[in-house]
Protein backbone atom coordinates (compact mmCIF):
# COMPACT_ATOMS: atom_id res chain seq x y z
CA UNK A 1 0.00 0.00 0.00
CA UNK A 2 2.68 2.69 0.83
CA UNK A 3 4.53 1.68 -2.38
CA UNK A 4 1.64 2.56 -4.48
CA UNK A 5 0.87 5.82 -2.29
CA UNK A 6 4.82 6.50 -2.95
CA UNK A 7 4.62 5.48 -7.07
CA UNK A 8 1.57 7.67 -7.53
CA UNK A 9 3.16 10.50 -5.70
CA UNK A 10 5.90 10.15 -8.12
CA UNK A 11 3.90 10.33 -11.23
CA UNK A 12 1.41 13.07 -10.34
CA UNK A 13 4.71 15.08 -9.45
CA UNK A 14 6.21 14.36 -12.90
CA UNK A 15 3.44 15.34 -14.73
CA UNK A 16 3.03 18.60 -12.88
CA UNK A 17 6.58 19.37 -13.54
CA UNK A 18 5.90 18.31 -17.25
CA UNK A 19 2.25 20.79 -17.52
CA UNK A 20 4.00 23.35 -15.73
CA UNK A 21 6.64 23.67 -18.32
CA UNK A 22 4.99 22.84 -21.37
CA UNK A 23 6.25 25.51 -23.13
CA UNK A 24 9.60 24.92 -22.49
CA UNK A 25 9.05 20.84 -23.60
CA UNK A 26 7.61 22.11 -26.67
CA UNK A 27 10.20 24.84 -27.60
CA UNK A 28 12.84 21.96 -26.93
CA UNK A 29 11.05 19.42 -29.46
CA UNK A 30 10.95 22.04 -32.21
CA UNK A 31 14.28 22.88 -32.20
CA UNK A 32 15.27 19.29 -31.76
CA UNK A 33 13.07 18.57 -35.13
CA UNK A 34 14.59 21.62 -36.92
CA UNK A 35 17.86 20.21 -35.88
CA UNK A 36 16.91 16.92 -37.10
CA UNK A 37 15.71 18.26 -40.37
CA UNK A 38 18.82 20.50 -41.01
CA UNK A 39 20.77 17.93 -40.82
CA UNK A 40 18.84 15.08 -43.08
CA UNK A 41 19.22 17.68 -45.68
CA UNK A 42 22.83 18.45 -45.03
CA UNK A 43 24.26 15.31 -45.23
CA UNK A 44 21.12 12.89 -46.44
CA UNK A 45 21.22 11.40 -42.60
CA UNK A 46 17.85 9.52 -43.23
CA UNK A 47 17.98 6.41 -41.19
CA UNK A 48 19.31 8.76 -38.06
CA UNK A 49 16.18 10.72 -38.51
CA UNK A 50 13.84 7.87 -38.92
CA UNK A 51 15.07 6.58 -35.90
CA UNK A 52 15.03 9.92 -33.93
CA UNK A 53 11.68 10.15 -35.15
CA UNK A 54 10.39 7.10 -33.60
CA UNK A 55 12.64 7.36 -30.58
CA UNK A 56 10.15 10.63 -30.12
CA UNK A 57 6.82 8.62 -31.33
CA UNK A 58 7.93 5.93 -28.52
CA UNK A 59 8.23 8.19 -26.01
CA UNK A 60 5.02 10.02 -26.38
CA UNK A 61 3.38 6.65 -26.78
CA UNK A 62 4.75 5.61 -22.95
CA UNK A 63 3.49 8.83 -21.83
CA UNK A 64 0.21 8.29 -22.56
CA UNK A 65 -0.16 4.89 -21.12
Amino acid sequence: MLITFITSAVLVTSVLLVLSNLGTVADDTSKALRGAVQQIRTHGAMASWVAFAILWLTIFALGLL
